[in-house]
């Protein structure tokens, strides 16, 4: 039977966030007819919570986890008309959340939509000031049209917190399975190259951020760099120029504007490691298998595995 509206949750260690996720999603004004949990055989017992909590679950090997094709799989779990997908740690603010993500897509006036993230209360200066510049109070909706103008910004989409009519889904094949990371933009950017129009949902919110130290950044950045040096073609007319120049800019001076001058001393030294960072993934070809496992955040991409390279 065709369900109206399924959740579908990757885990890896998810105990300590399951229970208070899964009560918020049984809350919501809008009724979840299924939570689909893929847990990459979390040694926490993330599984089995998962089972007491009344959700679907399914559990693969860690090595056999890839953003792409573990949420493919979690998707084909259950036939529902609209499925949202959410990480672990996004925790829905209140319980229209739901709702006013697929709003849109139940409307027609959208084929996919990604909700505001609003970083945590003990989130960092840079990473709260992070969360409020790509996440604005004011809902939008794009189409290809808008690529030109926006370049790369107009794939931007998060499966922290999204949802996608499957009729779409299924019509441009879901998520790629082998990126080491952005399956999400991949999927907005066929949307868009369907025809289609994707939303941002800023009514929809949940708590979301991460305190990563400058060694964390430097290792998400060597991963976006190899994924625009294999797989940038997917994001058609994606010119990154001025783009990390006027986000480094508005990042230091919020930060000094903010009264936060260590934390914009601090900042310029994860600048210059995240262009490092970034430069060396797009050269990854010309490293070692081993070396390019310590400088990435996704060290399982890099084995052959079915979420690596073959």
């Amino acid at each position: 039977m065709t369900v109206r509206c399924a959740v579908i949750i990757p885990t890896w260690q998810g105990a300590g966030y399951l229970p208070t996720l899964i009560a918020r999603l049984r809350s919501q004004t809008v009724a979840v007819a299924a939570i689909v949990v893929v847990d990459s055989s979390s040694p926490d017992g993330s599984a089995e919570l998962a089972r007491t909590l009344g959700c679907v679950v399914e559990v693969i090997p860690k090595a056999a986890f890839s953003h792409g094709g573990t949420r493919n799989l979690a998707a084909s779990l259950v036939e529902a008309e609209i499925l949202v997908f959410l990480t672990q740690d996004a925790l829905p603010e209140n319980d229209r959340f739901l709702e006013l993500l697929i709003a849109p897509l139940e409307g027609g006036t959208a084929a996919a939509g990604y909700a505001r993230q609003i970083a945590y209360d003990h989130a960092i200066p840079p990473e709260a000031l992070a969360r409020s510049r790509n996440y604005p109070a004011e809902s939008a909706v794009r189409t290809a049209h808008d690529v030109p103008r926006l370049g790369v910004r107009a794939y931007f989409f998060s499966n922290v917190a999204s949802a996608v009519r499957r009729e779409h889904f299924a019509a441009v094949g879901g998520f790629p399975t082998d990126v080491i990371m952005n399956e999400d933009m991949v999927l907005c950017a066929k949307l868009l190259g369907a025809g289609l129009t994707v939303a941002y949902c800023a009514d929809a919110v949940v708590r979301h951020s991460h305190n990563y130290s400058v060694a964390q950044q430097f290792r998400r950045y060597f991963d976006i760099g190899a994924f625009f040096a294999s797989h940038g073609h997917l994001l058609p007319g994606s010119t990154l120029r001025g783009a990390g120049g006027g986000f480094a800019y508005a990042q230091l001076t919020g930060l000094l504007a903010g009264g936060h001058p260590l934390w914009a001393a601090r900042s310029l030294v994860e600048i210059l490691a995240k262009f490092t960072a970034y430069q060396l993934g797009k050269c990854n070809r010309f490293l070692p298998l081993a070396l390019k496992r310590r400088l990435s955040m996704h060290a399982f991409h890099w084995s052959p595995t079915p979420g690596g390279p073959q």
